[in-house]
């Protein structure tokens, strides 16, 4: 995009290492962003319209933006299924944006997946938590389809038959303390919208995307990103955690 550059490196995850971007923004940095990626075991990673576009945004109001792979995915290295890993995954690249940023305040934001991770690792209860400032949820997922039928419902559009509610994500997501912005789109069947809307702390705000679905979308499945609708939905989002 204009106005930044981007670099390839890699970031220590235990004994592993991970693949990831970094969005240099052109005019000076101002904080950081880190963007996770969704779910690994049903084909996403770093590359993702949705994870590209918010680095790329952050970047653009001053943020030192980075986007990486969680371990086992593409060239990082690992085993993809280990959720645990996941979470120290996170906090490495925490850790990575915020000593090359030098200055916060320090952002994290995930999609889908990236985001019920991001939710677990601040979870009050668990230890080393990343040091972080303000959080953009983006369609945080509060149900996973693990059959094909519901496979088949969500690339649809259908409501979710067979998944149930994830009550250990819906009681993380509660329990946020920091800043939180979420961004959902009304059509989203993963991530409903009456599901986060009662499961939120007060002071985190849910912005609703007209028209959209879970992948911010128009389109049945995956389809486009609707750029006219989500960027600057993503703009007013990071805006409001840097105005604070």
């Amino acid at each position: 995009m204009l106005g930044s550059d981007t670099h390839d490196l890699t970031i220590p995850s235990g004994v592993y290492r991970l693949d990831a971007r970094l969005h240099v923004p052109a005019s000076g940095v101002r904080g950081s962003l880190v963007v996770a990626h969704p779910h690994p075991m049903h084909g996403g990673h770093m590359n993702h319209p949705v994870v590209v576009t918010t680095a790329e945004r952050g970047a653009h109001l001053g943020l030192l933006a980075l986007r990486f792979d969680f371990r086992g995915v593409q060239a990082s290295e690992g085993d993809t299924s280990d959720m645990d890993g996941h979470l120290e995954d996170w906090r490495r690249a925490a850790v990575e944006v915020a000593e090359r940023a030098g200055t916060g305040p320090h952002l994290g934001a995930g999609f889908s997946y990236g985001s019920r991770t991001l939710a677990t690792v601040l979870y009050p209860e668990r230890d080393r938590r990343p040091h972080l400032d303000g959080l953009l949820l983006l369609a945080p997922a509060t149900r996973v389809p693990t059959t094909r039928r519901d496979f088949g419902n969500l690339l649809l559009g259908r409501p979710l038959s067979e998944a149930a509610r994830d009550e250990r994500v819906l009681r993380h997501l509660g329990a946020l303390e920091l800043p939180t912005q979420v961004l959902v789109g009304e059509n989203d069947v993963v991530a409903p919208v009456d599901e986060l809307a009662a499961a939120l702390p007060a002071h985190a705000k849910l912005t609703v995307l007209p028209g959209l679905n879970h992948f911010f979308s128009r389109h049945t499945g995956a389809g486009a990103l609707a750029t006219d609708v989500f960027v600057p939905a993503v703009d007013a989002a990071l805006a409001a955690l840097l105005a604070r």
